[in-house]
């Protein structure tokens, strides 16, 4: 989607200034349970008391805002975006704006309004044209009218008739003009309609003419409109402005001059606010390393910092940085204004970039003022391998409890230990860090340890230990990844089920051979849950690479921890030898909850989940395994909040207590999967060898009826459809007069 203009939230007056471009997402959508977030602190109450957890690099820049204050011993503030007043969702037409016009208009015209504030343009994009003050001032005027002519009076038909010729350019394509005032009219009516045409033309986005057109009416001393004149007429060079794909300067600069044309007007007093952000809102996009210098002092240094501040100082930033929380710090254009408008700005600037200046201009920054701040900044940035890790490490390890950056400066402090392969070092820093939450607001702080923890592991115990995670939070998936807004089920993190992050996800999927996954599925040291994660990982793998004895000795543990499987998984332990393969493809077949890997983020759908789920998922498709990848594959992209800020590679390790046997064991588990391909196909394929060699075996038309369904709802790639077919024909062909054949109706 183009982005006309972001919207500035530092107070009403910037509200509505401009128009942009939206498009409407679609659902469905999940609940995120994440250990770690990536742009705000998990728990939003505690930062804003000024408990700061570990501050994270990648972090939006209201919260850097906090870190930057807190590290320099200044007060909290309230950097939570603050949400709005709670009501009821209404639509459009049921607005009170909306309802007072259709109000008038049906009390005038006797007719009910046409009501569409938005206008096309282009593919796929619409503005909000005409805002709710349109029509709460077409209401109030309205109103105004009746109250002046009478509700059946000649005037006031007219002045309807013609605010609905302006209304009709909130939505059309084409211009659409109010008739000129009828001949004889007084001089209120005259005025009116003078507005009125230079509305049209504004909405009709004919911005020269609405501009030429509002400069007369200021001009009109009889017309009670002349306040406005100024004042809208920068707003249509406003929208000239910005809502092209590139923004007009000339256009901007012609708009700041109207704006402070109304500010010079005492008349105009009532527009002085909103012309006021109006211009900052233009400073934004002409001067912003200026704006920047106003803004940045007191918020750094200030007692109180109100929500209005904050908001402008985020916006300004934003434009000067870009949209984002990560860039190259060396192609950096605007890092030495940033740095001009004062040392937050710079730290800030430093935290969230990247590259090798990003990691010098820390290290410098930190040798000129050693405090707290630049200590995190450098030990963010620098290489573990750089010649001034060791006097960072001594910097870090002098940091005492009662320090803000305490558990931040500990969390980089073990990774860059580790990062130098002092491991035992690492450990012993580590224990000194905290290992449980005592309340909510630690469990992300907490998480984060602990995958220190899991990274460190000297056992598979110890890996087993701190693989589980607290959720710390749980957020929509479909909040904009720019918009840190609230937590929407606050709970609390200490009384849920433990989940895994990605690192134990990738370690269980990729790095541990079977028959460590085996041994992992039946430790106590996993929540039952996790532990079937584990084992319906471990029995899948050993069931495709046929190790039934591996299967076997997982099979107690899917019957204790997911009970509706029972029956099946009996059979597979009671079936002979030579009919085993058949019994555990029954099972996973009957089972598409089964995975041959392990999940690590998890979002409702997933945590909700008791047991292995017995039905197909139609909604996210989250059925059996995708095709595995190969020892080789590169890592998927993850969502994980944790995975960038301890891994700089973004790739976990295999666990240092893997011997070269496990790994090369685990590399050839890995690749022989890989080479079945995803599993609706392979299941499918196994399906049918099945009936082929027992034709008389009605399980396996139930096998079969499964096996082709799979294929519509599982993960599959260009050969799954001949897989479906192959199966949908055996099954007619084997078994036509079955209730599976006369359920199994098509083939995908």
């Amino acid at each position: 989607m183009r982005q006309v203009l972001v919207r500035l939230a530092a107070g009403a007056a910037m509200a509505g200034a401009a128009a942009a471009a939206y498009v409407l997402a679609c659902g469905p959508s999940v609940t995120l349970m994440r250990p770690v977030e990536r742009i705000r602190p998990a728990h939003l109450e505690s930062y804003d008391r000024g408990d700061l957890g570990v501050v994270r690099e990648d972090f939006a820049r209201r919260f850097l805002v906090q870190a930057y204050r807190r590290f320099n011993g200044r007060p909290a503030i309230d950097v939570a975006p603050q949400p709005g007043p709670v009501t009821p969702y209404l639509p459009v037409e049921q607005l009170a704006p909306m309802v007072a016009w259709r109000d008038v208009h049906k009390l005038v015209t006797g007719a009910e309004p046409v009501i569409n504030q938005d206008r096309r343009i282009g593919d796929y994009q619409l503005i909000t044209n005409c805002l709710i003050d349109a029509y709460a001032t077409a209401a109030k005027t309205g109103r105004a009218r009746v109250d002046k002519y009478g509700a059946g009076s000649p005037e006031a038909r007219d002045w309807v008739r013609a605010q609905d010729a302006v209304l009709a350019n909130c939505s059309g394509t084409a211009l659409v003009l109010p008739d000129p005032a009828p001949a004889g009219a007084d001089a209120l009516t005259r005025a009116d309609r003078a507005y009125q045409i230079a509305s049209a033309h504004f909405y009709a986005m004919q911005f020269d003419e609405a501009a030429r057109r509002f400069a007369q009416i200021a001009s009109d001393t009889a017309s009670p409109w002349r306040p406005y004149g100024r004042y809208l007429a920068g707003r249509a060079r406003l929208r000239q402005a910005t809502i092209p794909e590139t923004l007009d300067r000339e256009k901007l600069l012609g708009a700041r001059t109207e704006f402070q044309a109304a500010l010079a007007d005492r008349e105009a007093a009532f527009l002085h606010e909103s012309a006021k952000g109006l211009l900052r809102l233009i400073a934004v996009q002409t001067d912003p390393a200026q704006l920047l210098r106003e803004l940045s002092g007191s918020i750094a240094t200030g007692d109180t910092v109100s929500a209005e501040q904050l908001n402008e100082y985020q916006f300004v930033m934003n434009k000067l940085l870009g949209d984002t929380t990560s860039f190259t710090y060396d192609t950096l254009a605007s890092r030495e204004a940033i740095a001009a408008g004062g040392e937050m700005n710079d730290w800030i600037a430093v935290m969230e970039g990247s590259g090798e200046g990003a990691a010098a201009r820390a290290l410098a920054q930190w040798k000129r003022a050693p405090g707290d701040a630049w200590l995190v900044a450098a030990l963010w940035k620098t290489p573990a391998g750089h010649a001034e890790a060791p006097g960072l490490l001594n910097a870090a390890a002098r940091v005492t409890s009662s320090s803000p950056a305490y558990l931040t400066v500990g969390f980089l402090r073990v990774r860059m230990l580790a990062d130098r392969g002092n491991a035992d070092a690492a450990r012993a820093a580590l224990a000194t860090l905290p290992r449980k939450a005592a309340q909510a607001a630690d469990a992300e702080a907490v998480n984060l340890l602990t995958a220190e923890r899991f990274m460190l592991a000297r056992s598979l115990d110890e890996l087993l230990q701190a693989a589980p995670r607290l959720v710390a939070s749980r957020r929509w998936d479909f909040s904009p990844w720019n918009d840190p807004d609230p937590d929407p089920d606050p709970g609390d993190p200490l009384t849920r089920d433990p989940v895994f992050d990605d690192d134990a996800g990738i370690v269980f999927s990729r790095h541990l051979p079977l028959a460590r996954l085996v041994e992992a599925s039946k430790s106590p040291l996993l929540p039952p849950r996790l532990r079937l994660r584990v084992a319906s990982a471990a029995f899948a793998r050993a069931w495709m690479l046929g190790r039934h004895d591996d299967a076997l000795a997982v099979a107690p543990v899917l019957r204790t921890v997911s009970p509706k499987i029972t029956a099946d998984v009996q059979k597979f332990e009671s079936a002979a030898p030579a009919d085993r393969h058949i019994a555990g493809l029954r099972l996973i077949l009957r089972t598409p909850g089964l995975r041959a890997d392990v999940k690590g983020l998890e979002d409702d759908q997933d945590y909700g989940e008791k047991g292995l789920a017995r039905d197909f998922d139609h909604t996210f498709r989250r059925n059996w395994w995708c095709a595995m990848p190969a020892a080789a594959d590169k890592f998927p992209v993850s969502e994980s909040g944790l995975l960038p800020a301890l891994y700089r590679t973004g790739n976990v390790p295999a666990p240092a207590f893997l011997s070269a046997d496990d790994r090369a064991a685990a590399s050839r588990e890995l690749d022989a999967m890989a080479a079945l391909g995803p599993a609706p196909n392979y299941l499918a394929a196994e399906a049918v060898t099945w009936a082929k060699a027992r034709p008389s075996d009605q399980d396996a038309a139930e096998a079969l009826a499964h096996a082709v369904e799979g294929t519509r709802w599982g993960c599959g790639n260009a050969s799954t459809s001949a897989a479906s077919r192959t199966a949908f024909q055996t099954l007619h062909q084997l078994f036509p007069r079955s209730e599976w054949a006369r359920r199994t109706r098509y083939w995908y």
